[in-house]
C-alpha cells in the first residue's frame, strides 16, 4: 500500500510471538495498529516498547479473552464503536496447552484459542471490513512440513475422547487453513482478501504452558528465532498480493499450492460445525443472561 494514513491494522496476540512480530513490522510502515489481548499491562508495555523501537507511537489496544465467544463479540463491538474503517485483520494469537481445559462456554481451550477465537472474530468484523474498501484477512498457520497432509477428525475435532497438546494443536492448525480456503470462496465477489501463512521461526511464548518436552523441543530454535515477521508485513502492506486469495504463504513469500489438492467439501463441513459451536455458545450466554 502507498499510503498507509488512516487505514486500521487489528493484530491478534499483539504482546508476544508472531502477533508482536507482525506488529513491530507494520509499525516501521507507520502503521496505524491496533492489538487486542487479555492483558492490559502487557499491552501497555508492547506498545510502550515498540514506539521507542520504531518511532510509531500510534498503537492502541483493545483488551478481550479470545477464548470466548462472549468476550469476542464485546470487543468487536466496541473496536466498531470506535474505529471507522479496518483495512487489516490478522489473525495471529496461538498457544499450546498442558492437558485437556474447557472454557466455560463449553469448548475445548486449545480449539477456542487456535481456531474459534479466529473464525470468530473475523465474521464479527466483516461488515465493517466489507465497508472500508479493499482490505485483507491473515491468518496465521504452520509449517507447510505438517500442513501438506492436513485432515480434520470430525469425530473429535477438538480432541476430547483422546486429548494431547499436539494433536490438539495440530487440529487447530489444520483447521485455520481449511477456514482460509472456505472464506475466500464465500468473499470472492467482496473486495476483501483472505490468505494464510507460515510465520517461520518467531520469539514466542507459545510453549510457555506446554509439556516440558515441547519446550524443550522448542530451545533448540532459539538461536533462529526472529522478532520480526516478513511475511505479515508483506502480506498487509503489499500491492502485489492485493488481488490474492485462498493461498497459502510459506515464510519465504512464495505460495504453496494447498489450494488446489485440500478437498472444498471439508472447509464447507468444518464452517457448519463452528457455527452450530457458536450458537450453543449463544444459548450458554442467553441462558446466563
Amino acid at each position: 500500500m502507498k499510503d498507509l494514513k488512516g487505514q486500521v491494522f487489528l493484530v491478534t496476540g499483539g504482546t508476544s510471538g508472531v502477533g508482536k512480530a507482525t506488529v513491530i513490522g507494520l509499525a516501521q510502515k507507520g502503521a496505524k495498529i491496533v492489538i487486542i489481548s487479555r492483558d492490559k499491562h502487557h499491552c501497555e508495555l508492547t506498545l510502550e516498547e515498540i514506539a521507542q523501537r520504531t518511532g510509531n507511537d500510534k498503537g492502541e489496544y483493545l483488551i478481550a479473552d479470545l477464548s470466548l465467544q462472549s468476550s469476542i463479540k464485546a470487543v468487536s463491538e466496541q473496536f466498531k464503536k470506535k474505529y471507522d474503517n479496518l483495512h487489516v485483520l490478522a489473525n495471529c494469537m496461538g498457544a499450546i496447552f498442558n492437558g485437556k481445559q474447557m472454557t466455560s462456554e463449553g469448548i475445548e481451550r486449545t480449539f477456542a484459542v487456535n481456531y474459534m477465537s479466529h473464525f470468530g472474530l473475523t465474521n464479527e468484523l466483516l461488515d465493517i471490513l466489507k465497508a472500508s474498501g479493499r482490505s485483507r484477512i491473515i491468518t496465521v498457520t504452520g509449517n507447510p512440513f505438517f500442513l501438506k497432509n492436513a485432515k480434520i477428525d470430525f469425530n473429535d475435532i477438538q480432541c476430547l475422547e483422546k486429548f494431547s497438546g499436539m494433536m490438539a494443536s495440530g487440529q487447530a492448525m489444520f483447521a485455520r487453513l481449511f477456514f482460509t480456503f472456505e472464506l475466500a470462496e464465500r468473499l470472492r465477489s467482496e473486495n476483501v482478501t483472505v490468505n494464510a501463512f507460515n510465520p517461520g521461526v518467531i520469539k514466542t511464548k507459545l510453549t510457555s504452558e506446554s509439556p516440558f518436552y515441547l519446550k524443550l523441543l522448542a530451545s533448540l530454535f532459539i538461536p533462529f528465532q526472529k522478532d520480526i515477521c516478513d511475511v505479515t508485513t508483506y502480506l498487509s502492506t503489499s500491492e502485489g498480493v492485493q488481488d490474492i486469495s485462498g493461498k497459502f504463504f510459506n515464510k519465504d513469500r512464495k505460495i504453496i499450492p494447498f489450494h488446489e489438492t485440500f478437498d472444498k467439501s471439508v472447509g464447507k463441513r468444518l464452517w457448519e460445525y463452528s457455527e452450530q459451536l457458536l450458537r450453543a455458545t449463544n444459548n450458554k450466554s442467553n441462558e446466563k443472561g
